[in-house]
């Protein structure tokens, strides 16, 4: 029993280890200029331009102002729940808060580009995006607004549908543009983009397989050493 008690507890903090190390840091767009239908930033020096066929009249930020990409609780992180090591940067984002055709473009091909997603539609109002290429959701949970009772429903066609959904999305192929559709307006929403500066190293796979390995060899030897009952 004791050697089975120290394998759990050694696995326990190898995999505790091995998840801090599968996250992965990102550069979050830093914004520079949001006006009429375009906005415009940059990724670690790579151009970002988003236009829309409407005014992106939501609530935009340039650095300055508050912070919605908060995570006020820790059981339920909306932005750090996934892959990701760290939240959007304070005070960036492009809001929207009419039904729009959103085109983004990248000065060069990102891989691993992630979307992180605020406040987008409200409790019993659906707010649908409309993507022209896959995606996942990598975490979503409470955020500055509240949380998304639905936790945001996959559907046809690369769509979101989402009420109240704070969150991020991970497009794994390279990404050089997109385009996406909300629809219906609402209050506000806003998005940002990031881009993961780097990827697991293959040694947090292995510590992984080494924590269930110790655990394993535990379960076997406490079994050798066990005395039969007469």
């Amino acid at each position: 029993m004791k050697n089975i008690i120290q394998g759990i507890l050694v696995t326990g903090t190898i995999l505790a280890a091995s998840s801090s190390a599968l996250a992965v840091p990102v550069a979050w767009t830093d914004w520079t200029s949001v006006s009429g239908n375009t906005a415009t930033g940059t990724i670690e020096g790579i151009a970002v331009t988003v236009t829309g066929t409407a005014g992106l009249n939501g609530v935009s930020q340039t650095g300055t102002g508050a912070n919605y990409w908060t995570e006020p609780d820790a059981a339920d992180l909306a932005y750090t729940g996934g892959t990701i090591d760290n939240a959007p940067t304070a005070s960036e984002q492009v809001g929207l808060n009419t039904a729009n055709s959103i085109t983004v473009t990248f000065g060069s091909a990102i891989n691993n580009l992630y979307m992180a997603l605020l406040s987008v539609g409200r409790p019993n109002y659906t707010v649908t995006y409309d993507f022209d290429q896959s995606f996942t959701i990598d975490s979503e949970g409470r955020g500055f607004w509240g949380n998304d009772v639905t936790n945001g429903v996959l559907g046809a066609n690369d769509t979101l549908a989402m009420q109240e959904f704070h969150g991020t999305l991970l497009f794994d192929a390279p990404v050089t543009t997109m385009t996406f559709d909300t629809n219906p307006g609402e209050n506000w929403h806003a998005f940002t983009f990031g881009k993961a500066t780097s990827v697991p190293e293959p040694g947090s796979f292995i510590l992984l397989g080494l924590g269930l390995a110790s655990l394993g060899f535990s379960r076997r030897k406490a079994k050798v050493q066990a005395p039969h009952k007469l």
